[in-house]
C-alpha cells in the first residue's frame, strides 16, 4: 500500500504556490520567494520576510506566517518575527513575553536573539524613543484613547515632565489634537491643555479606583 501523504518537496512547492499567491494580493514583488536561490520551504519565506521588514510591510508579513503554520513548516526564527510585527502595532507586552519566552529556547541562536531584542527594547524604554516610537504610530492609526493611555500613565512616572523627552513627546502630540475653534495660538498652550487633560483623567480613574 503507497503512502498517499505528501513528499517534502511537494509540501514545499504548496507553500510557495500559496505565499506566492500571497504576495500577488498584497502587490508586494517577491525579493526570494520563487527565485531558486533559497532552500524551498520555510527557509525561503523566512528570507522574504526580512526583506518585508525593511519596509515595515507587516500586514504580508504576517499572511505569510499564518501561511506557513497552516502548512505546517515552521521556523523557530518565525516567533522572533512575530514578536517585532506585535512590537510596530503597538502590543508591547505581548513582544516583550514572546522574547522572555524565547531566553530559555533549546536553541542557542534564538536565545541570543531574545535577549539582544530585550536588551534594545529596554534602552528604548528608558531614553523615551519607545514611547515616542509608539505615539506617532498610534495617532496615525487614529488610537487616541490608547495614546492618552500610554501618556496618562508617562505623566505620573515621570517626576519632572519640562527637563524630560517627555516634553517633545506632550508638544508633539498636543499639536495633532483638535483644539476649540478660539484656543489661543500660542503653542505652549496646546501642551499645557494637553496636560490638564490628561491629569483630570488621571483623578477621574483614581476616584472610579477608590470607590470599586
Amino acid at each position: 500500500m503507497h503512502d498517499a501523504s505528501p513528499r517534502p518537496d511537494q509540501r514545499a512547492e504548496a507553500l510557495r504556490a500559496e505565499a506566492l499567491a500571497i504576495c500577488e494580493r498584497f502587490a508586494w514583488a517577491p525579493q526570494c520567494i520563487g527565485r531558486g536561490d533559497i532552500e524551498l520551504g520555510a527557509r525561503e519565506v523566512y528570507a522574504e520576510l526580512r526583506c518585508l521588514q525593511t519596509v515595515r510591510a507587516v500586514d504580508v508579513s504576517e499572511a505569510l506566517i499564518d501561511c506557513c503554520r497552516r502548512h505546517h513548516q515552521w521556523l523557530a526564527l518565525f516567533e522572533d518575527v512575530e514578536a517585532r510585527i506585535w512590537l510596530f502595532r503597538g502590543e508591547r507586552e505581548r513582544a516583550e513575553q514572546r522574547w522572555k519566552a524565547l531566553l530559555h529556547h533549546t536553541n542557542v541562536v534564538m536565545r541570543q536573539i531574545a535577549e539582544k531584542a530585550l536588551n534594545n527594547l529596554q534602552r528604548e524604554v528608558e531614553s523615551g524613543q519607545r514611547l515616542t516610537t509608539e505615539v506617532a504610530q498610534a495617532l496615525d492609526r487614529g488610537q487616541i484613547a490608547r495614546v492618552e493611555d500610554w501618556l496618562t500613565a508617562a505623566i505620573v512616572e515621570v517626576k519632572n515632565v519640562e527637563k524630560s523627552w517627555l516634553k517633545n513627546v506632550l508638544e508633539s502630540t498636543a499639536l495633532q489634537r483638535a483644539m476649540p475653534k478660539h484656543f489661543p495660538w500660542d503653542r505652549g498652550l496646546y501642551t499645557n491643555q494637553l496636560m490638564l487633560d490628561l491629569f483630570e483623567r488621571q483623578l477621574d480613574q483614581w476616584e472610579v479606583d477608590g470607590h470599586g
